[in-house]
């Protein structure tokens, strides 16, 4: 296996187009917290990696047009401590501070965690609520992809050859919608979800104006419970409310069973979190 490190965009597409042409099997890598782990596994056996991690203009994390953009290779430590981060998007503070340790996050990137596309990846909760656009790159285009759209399955995006992701761009919410994310795993740290559950509220006088949640580890992506949003616009919440909404987010999900936890006890859970949270 080679490794070439970039320095630059261009040289980044310049390299992509030649393996992508010369029909080597290549991966970009940045951090390599997910990616090495699946070499060791043998679930991956790339010829050539290229490493971006020294490409400054995809760590930038800045605000532009009512939006904050990240760039791929801006880790989630680097992220944690933005102060723009810290101030306009709570929610994905909450998620990603619960991210693995201190020595992961200092070299996971918000790039490589949208890729490995699992359904328990952290990050990836706060960025469906948020309505993310991942921007994706190749020599001939630029591509602006919702990340619902862009993640197709466990481990699987709609990435074309010789493409890469460049940055996720997320539009500011409304302020008055109050994060909240919950994970549910086997220990208190350091641990996978069994399930995840990201909410943004808005709630005025006991009824909620808007509603967005989001599950994670519970079906082969990321899903956010639409008719469940639809359902708490404008209501109280009430027994009968609670009911129909257990019954929706049961609709929505569809866990499998593994060594964590069955497909069950993650069915529970998803309901349990949601109802902890309209109750609260």
């Amino acid at each position: 296996m080679k490794i070439i490190k970039v320095y630059s965009v261009e040289e980044t597409l310049a390299r992509l187009e030649e393996a992508t042409a010369s029909t080597a099997s290549e991966m970009i890598i940045a951090g390599g917290t997910d990616l090495f782990v699946k070499k060791r596994a043998g679930i991956i056996a790339p010829s050539l990696l290229l490493d971006i991690s020294a490409v400054d203009e995809l760590r930038t994390i800045t605000e532009i047009d009512g939006k904050i953009e990240i760039g791929a290779v801006a880790t989630f430590s680097e992220i944690l401590d933005a102060k723009i981060v810290q101030a306009k998007l709570p929610i994905l503070v909450a998620a990603i501070a619960q991210l693995g340790s201190v020595q992961i996050r200092n070299r996971a990137t918000i790039g490589g965690n949208i890729v490995n596309a699992s359904p328990a990846g952290d990050s990836l909760v706060p960025l469906y609520l948020l309505d993310a656009m991942v921007i994706v790159r190749s020599a001939r285009c630029r591509r602006e992809i919702p990340i619902v759209d862009f993640i197709a399955g466990p481990g699987q995006t709609v990435l074309a050859p010789a493409e890469f992701i460049e940055r996720v761009s997320i539009p500011l919410p409304d302020p008055l919608l109050a994060p909240s994310f919950h994970k549910v795993g086997r220990r208190k740290a350091l641990t996978i979800s069994i399930c995840s559950l990201g909410t943004l509220i808005n709630r005025h006088n006991g009824i909620i104006k808007e509603a967005r949640i989001a599950f994670g580890a519970v079906a082969p992506t990321v899903v956010r419970a639409y008719e469940v949003e639809s359902l708490l616009a404008g209501a109280t919440i009430d027994m009968d409310l609670i009911a129909i909404a257990r019954r929706l987010i049961q609709k929505a999900i569809l866990p499998i069973g593994d060594i964590r936890a069955s497909a069950a006890y993650r069915r529970q859970v998803a309901e349990d979190l949601l109802v902890a949270i309209l109750t609260s």
